[in-house]
């Protein structure tokens, strides 16, 4: 597997600080990844959790905290979507979580995947989401590897090579035909880059 659009870590500290943020201490073998692929998406990038096939791995959440979108303030973000002692790890491009969920052992955290679409059941051809008391229990929690190395070794799906996949997102032409979250990868990668986004 290789590790592509990477940001560098400009502390090597921010590790440490997140964990006392957190009040936890991440694994070596992901402390490892995050120091030299800070930000990264992994290719092949696909996944299959508990519950779901084909979902994308998406990219590690930065650990550069004057980044806007970095490791706490997602977790800010999400705090409440979230039961205590999970900790999103990497974002897709629709907006669902990878996450190190502490809750039954703070040494060895599994890996899960929150999505963002809530729980639903369809009655009499309509869409239902019961009522909870708590806002965690609307979302789905799926169950992905037993650790971040476990995590890597199940990706699948074909292999980019960086060269070539920058090449194509600097085809405007050709990059408005996707829409959804195609469009929002896309522009994402387009910003690494400091090209504008694709508009329809």
């Amino acid at each position: 597997m290789k590790w592509l659009y990477r940001k560098e870590l400009k502390d090597r500290g921010s590790l440490a600080k997140v964990e006392a943020y957190f009040g936890i201490k991440f694994p070596s073998d992901f402390r490892e990844v995050v120091l030299e692929h800070n930000a990264a998406t992994p290719t092949p990038n696909t996944i299959d959790t508990s519950r779901q096939t084909g979902k994308a791995f998406g990219e590690l959440i930065d650990f550069n905290l004057d980044a806007r979108e970095n490791i706490i303030s997602l977790y800010n973000q999400l705090e409440n979507k979230i039961p205590a002692k999970i900790y999103p790890i990497t974002m897709d491009p629709g907006g669902n979580f990878l996450c190190y969920d502490f809750r039954i052992d703070i040494a060895n955290p599994q890996i899960v995947r929150w999505d963002h679409e809530q729980k639903f059941t369809i009655e009499h051809q309509e869409l239902v989401i019961t009522d909870h008391e708590h806002e965690p229990d609307y979302y789905h929690l799926d169950f992905v590897a037993d650790s971040f190395t476990a995590l890597l070794k199940i990706l699948y799906g074909d292999e980019n090579d960086e060269s070539t996949s920058w090449a194509k997102f600097h085809e405007d032409d050709k990059l408005k035909q996707f829409t959804g979250e195609d469009l929002i990868q896309i522009n994402r990668i387009r910003a690494l880059q400091g090209l504008p986004p694709i508009k329809h």
